[in-house]
């Protein structure tokens, strides 16, 4: 089975070059590469503080990179975990497939394993968001809380457009196209450079395979989820039905807290950092 990968040398060589100058934006870091069953993962890890990391799960194409704009509110919190989605485009190799939603949960349980962390604050965006519930659901041993932030595909079906839209960028390989369909994924908003030309890359430049898509969630799994957790959505999103998703979540999560960020789109922890970072440190504040 052909694995996640590069379109070719020159591929990986435009999109890690990028991914650099795109990292530059984050507060001062270090990087670890993680042993897993599936392969080694990427972690970069900023500032040092007490008690349970915050761990952040990245959107589909995106990297750790796009965390940036929100980065100053989490390590004000404490230390900072980000991975690079293992089979997503960045600094993770795959090795072996991830068949299903069990063992993408088994992947992440290996990484933070890997780091030595007993209990974690998991915080996702998009397909990162519908892995931080997935990890709820299928392996909650070390997750102190779940923020998942336009969890693809969790709460609500994905609409026909996102993928369509995605689609077609990759079949004419324009990245012209690509750049408009991120805007149109942050509701009219073009991501700064590098990190818009990163984006592109992730896109035209790598193929994922043998990895899950994001799954649906039932009601019996998320009644289930054990731990204090928050959905956060952008009121201009296009991926899904914004007040289906918060209902579901209202109705069904542990608390039932679901909030939606007036004007932000998809990429809501870039789009409106600031009321972002507020949401998750209330969330937080009484963890401890």
């Amino acid at each position: 089975m052909r694995l996640s990968g590069y379109v070719d040398d020159e591929a990986r060589e435009r999109f890690f070059s990028l991914y650099d100058q795109a990292m530059r934006a984050w507060p001062e870091h270090t990087r670890h590469d993680v042993a897993t069953s599936f392969g080694p993962t990427a972690v970069h890890r900023a500032h040092d503080g007490t008690g349970p990391p915050l761990v952040l799960l990245h959107g589909g194409n995106a990297t750790s990179a796009s965390w940036a704009p929100i980065m100053p509110m989490l390590i004000s919190y404490g230390t900072v975990l980000a991975v690079d989605t293992l089979g997503d485009a960045g600094a993770s190799v795959q090795e072996r497939p991830v068949a299903d939603a069990r063992q993408r949960a088994q992947w992440l349980d290996e990484v933070l394993a890997g780091l030595g962390c007993d209990r974690v604050h998991l915080i996702g965006l998009s397909y990162g968001g519908w892995m931080a519930l997935n990890q709820a659901v299928h392996r909650p041993q070390r997750v102190a809380s779940v923020t998942a932030l336009e969890p693809a595909r969790a709460l609500a079906p994905v609409r026909a457009a996102f993928v369509l839209r995605a689609l077609a960028v990759m079949l004419t390989g324009s990245r012209a196209a690509a750049g408009r369909y991120l805007a149109w994924c942050r509701a009219g908003r073009v991501p700064p450079q590098p990190m818009r030309d990163l984006l592109v890359s992730a896109l035209l430049d790598h193929r994922q395979r043998a990895v899950p898509a994001p799954q649906a969630l039932t009601d019996d799994q998320l009644r289930a989820i054990a731990v204090p957790t928050m959905v956060v959505l952008g009121e201009r999103s296009p991926v899904h039905d914004v007040r289906r998703a918060a209902e579901r979540a209202r109705r069904l999560l542990p608390g039932g807290r679901a909030e939606i960020v007036p004007d932000a789109g998809h990429g809501v922890p870039a789009d409106s950092p600031e009321a972002v970072g507020r949401l998750i440190r209330s969330l937080l504040g009484g963890i401890r």
